[in-house]
């Protein structure tokens, strides 16, 4: 017999969990979007370490590879947005555990291109599922058209990202 599935906070218990953040996330809005990807990385951190044993620079770099084939390790470090150091311990790790093979190219200096292994792309699979079920979770208390314009905030927030971080120091 499965579980029911979760239903979406209510008013209620929304503005209980904000009570905490909500003098600072008023004033400012960088303190409420902070406080959300924190919250949700620690979450995810929990869940896929707890499932799948890995950490989430690995997870990032896992689902990049399953959409981009064959990438050097620069850029797979770009597109899962993760810092390069991390995204090369990572991958010697991933490597090890049998999930990623390094091919050394010969035709691009020293570069390695990076694949998913037959347990990678399995591994893919699986950590798709789950993200899938949790993003349902996350956004179950919004419609189509709200689930859309929160897509479309966030882009154009990140986009002002580099803008905000060019102001002069006081």
């Amino acid at each position: 017999m499965s579980a029911a599935p979760a239903r979406p906070p209510s008013a209620a218990a929304l503005a209980g969990l904000a009570a905490p953040i909500a003098p600072l996330a008023e004033e400012y809005l960088a303190v409420l979007v902070m406080s959300l990807a924190g919250r949700l990385n620690r979450g995810a951190s929990s869940h896929y370490l707890r499932h799948f044993d890995i950490g989430m620079a690995d997870y990032r770099i896992i689902l990049t590879l399953g959409l981009s084939k064959g990438l050097n390790i620069s850029a797979v470090a770009a597109a899962a947005d993760v810092d390069k150091a991390a995204a090369s311990r990572s991958l010697r790790l991933l490597e090890r555990r049998g999930i990623v093979e390094l091919e050394q190219t010969n035709s691009r200096g020293r570069a390695a291109i990076v694949h998913l292994t037959k347990a990678g792309t399995e591994l893919e699979r699986q950590l798709k599922k789950s993200s899938r079920q949790r993003e349902r979770r996350f956004v179950a208390g919004l419609s189509e058209p709200e689930r859309e314009q929160a897509t479309f905030l966030l882009k154009k927030l990140i986009a002002g990202v580099a803008h905000m971080n060019k102001e002069p120091s006081p």
